[in-house]
């Protein structure tokens, strides 16, 4: 008959076993689990998801409904990801906007593939528990096993530290940066997150001033360190130096917008004298089908 186990050693098996449990799932969702890599059969592109992002609307609306009846396109791009990568293939993305710009579109691919695969029973982004939206579920890139997490915060502010990737991402909430009808393209790329920048920022939603309190999305105050570390030395104290920097000199294109004028006239030239209150964000999808429509599905 075997001996029993001292007392000691059973204690520390399943002490043992939970910390390697939990060093597993630090690195799952850390997007640092290795993945096969399958042969490219076609080089890679974007076609497909440019396919995908003509039901995106003007407004930023995403008809996920015709994205899902017509998904094919969705998942030929996402399979794509798992032969390349910046990281596995230098040669496809040789500079650092090719790299910025498919980490970007891989992103919200993604996202978009999420929200369409729980359709159209998920309502909110917040429905899975424990923000589980972005850690719950990796898929194959490049050889590694990502989450959304670990491509925001470990890959793009990681290796980029560009704060306007904050206002780009698409987030599946009707409170947040709106997708756009076009992909990130790596000429293009340096305009077009000014453009994501400018168009949050110019959002009665997102930036308002009422007398002498600016009512700002809280995304500013969620990732306010980030902001301020992207700001010339002398600026970084007020997270309204980045802000100031995408607000309209005039309304000619959105009427009754604030302007940088506004925003010097309430809160002062070094801006820091108006209140300012962080605005809780509307997790809803920003669904172009009614909820009517949704529920005859």
């Amino acid at each position: 008959m075997d001996a029993p186990l001292p007392s000691r050693r059973r204690f520390l098996i399943p002490i043992v076993l939970l910390a390697a449990l939990g060093a597993l799932g630090v690195l799952y969702v850390r997007g640092m689990l290795p993945a096969s890599v399958p042969s490219a059969d076609k080089p890679f592109h974007y076609h497909d998801y440019a396919q995908v992002l003509r039901h995106v609307r003007a407004d930023g609306d995403v008809d996920f409904s015709s994205i899902g009846r017509e998904r094919a396109d969705l998942d030929r791009f996402i399979e794509s990801l798992a032969s390349f990568s910046p990281h596995l293939r230098e040669d496809v993305f040789p500079t650092s906007e090719d790299a910025l710009a498919f980490w970007l579109n891989t992103y919200n691919a993604l996202v978009l593939q999420q929200v369409v695969d729980g359709y159209p029973y998920l309502e909110s982004v917040e429905q899975p528990w424990l923000g589980r939206f972005f850690w719950g579920r990796s898929w194959r890139v490049g050889g590694r096993r990502m989450t959304l997490w670990s491509l925001r915060h470990r890959i793009l502010m990681g290796e980029f530290a560009d704060p306007r990737v904050h206002l780009a991402l698409f987030q599946a909430t009707r409170g947040g940066p709106r997708m756009e009808g076009s992909h990130f393209q790596p000429e293009f790329l340096d305009a077009q997150l000014n453009e994501a920048c400018r168009r949050f920022v110019g959002d009665k939603r997102n930036v308002r001033l009422d007398r002498g309190t600016l009512h700002l999305a809280k995304l500013f105050d969620t990732y306010r360190e980030d902001f301020l570390a992207a700001l010339p030395e002398g600026r970084r104290g007020n997270v309204l130096q980045f802000v100031w920097a995408f607000l309209p000199d005039t309304c000619e294109e959105r009427p009754g917008c604030d302007t940088r004028a506004d925003l010097d006239l309430a809160c002062g030239p070094k801006l820091d004298r108006c209140n300012i209150v962080f605005e809780p964000e509307d997790t809803s999808l920003p669904d172009a089908a009614t909820r009517a429509a949704r529920t005859e599905r």
